[in-house]
């Protein structure tokens, strides 16, 4: 696995119509054909929330 880092992304949550931030890290894939892979995501306005998760997969 490669080096790790972290994005932030501002968001406007769907269910609560609250604004917040989604923090997902990533593994950096160690070829350029394939994706990095996502290693955790957390929601600031639900951390139980998981709903948007897939939207960071690819």
């Amino acid at each position: 696995m490669g080096e790790k880092y972290v994005r932030e992304y501002t968001i406007y949550c769907p269910r609560t119509q609250q604004r917040g931030t989604h923090k997902v890290e990533y593994a950096k894939a160690t070829c350029t054909r394939v994706p990095d892979t996502m290693l955790h995501f957390l929601c600031s306005v639900n951390g139980k929330c998981k709903d948007c998760e897939g939207d960071y997969q690819d």
